[in-house]
């Protein structure tokens, strides 16, 4: 359940990942640095930004205490007596009815793989977001890397032996991380996210070696609010912390000024591109946050 098999699997698709003191740093998409594992709660005045960013980062973003970001939450569920109880009341019905026709079992990273392409497709479209160039040959070299890493598991759901939903998770010291979740469109009035997350809440917290699961960070990125009512209904709940922005001297003056809006708009011709929206989530929530004294 190591941090550092995390680190491997990162570095094996290619991300650069750097340790600064004490903490592990890797490029989430060029040029933006986060830490790992996502649990940890950091403190403004003991990051040095410049030896995260090295030569190739622009922008660091981090959970920090709330007073000292702008306002954000994690997603977790810690119940220890997770059950069926533990979910809202519409989501427990799902739930009943999925856990009857789906099965739920933990799979082998080599198993499956053309299917699981196909359910990253549908659930790529179902949220109105963009499917890249190089979709394919990424997915299955995200499958491939997470063979025989420590602390990386999958499992599925199936609909008569179809594969309906799948996740992926990392267990980085007492948490478990679920990182993807994709489902099949046509397969969904079976419920099976409803029966797959269910199941695996209901393993993971039962271990007690585990705290909480975690099932990420609010959005940088407009309009993906959406997605959380269904994992609050699940059981999930919404962890205050905040979430800081550090950038560049350079890009800070851009950031607090009419510049930005000028930049916004030369990149908005590529509006489709979700690093557009995730750049211009970074200007928003950086003019957002206190600033520290």
């Amino acid at each position: 359940m190591s941090t550092e098999g995390y680190a491997t699997f990162l570095k094996l698709m290619g991300h650069r990942v750097r340790r600064i003191d004490g903490t592990y740093w890797f490029n989430v998409y060029p040029g933006v640095y986060m830490p790992f594992p996502f649990q940890k709660i950091l403190d403004p005045f003991q990051i040095n930004v410049s030896r995260i960013l090295g030569k190739d980062g622009f922008a660091v973003r981090y959970p920090c205490a709330v007073e000292m970001g702008r306002p954000s939450y994690r997603i977790i569920c810690d119940v220890k007596d997770y059950g069926l109880m533990s979910l809202k009341s519409k989501a427990r019905n799902q739930t009943r009815r999925g856990l009857e026709r789906c099965e739920v079992k933990q799979l082998d990273f080599n198993e499956y793989v053309e299917d699981a392409l196909e359910l990253n497709r549908d659930t790529l479209i179902r949220q109105q977001r963009s499917i890249p160039p190089d979709f394919e040959k990424y997915w299955r070299q995200y499958f491939k890397c997470c063979e025989g890493v420590e602390g990386a598991e999958i499992w599925g759901a199936f609909v008569e032996g179809k594969l309906a939903a799948y996740l992926i998770a990392f267990r980085m010291e007492n948490v478990s991380h679920i990182l993807i979740l994709r489902s099949k469109r046509e397969l969904l009035k079976f419920y099976p996210n409803n029966a797959l997350v269910f199941t695996y809440l209901e393993k993971t917290l039962a271990d007690d070696s585990i705290s909480e699961v975690s099932i990420g960070f609010e959005s940088i990125q407009e309009g993906m609010g959406s997605l959380d009512h269904f994992k609050v209904g699940m059981g999930f709940r919404k962890k205050p912390v905040g979430q800081r922005i550090e950038v560049r001297p350079v890009l800070s003056i851009i950031f607090r000024t009419g510049l930005a809006d000028i930049v916004e708009r030369v990149l908005s011709v590529r509006k489709t591109d979700e690093r557009f929206w995730k750049f211009r989530g970074l200007i928003r929530w950086y003019n957002e946050q206190p600033a520290l004294r």
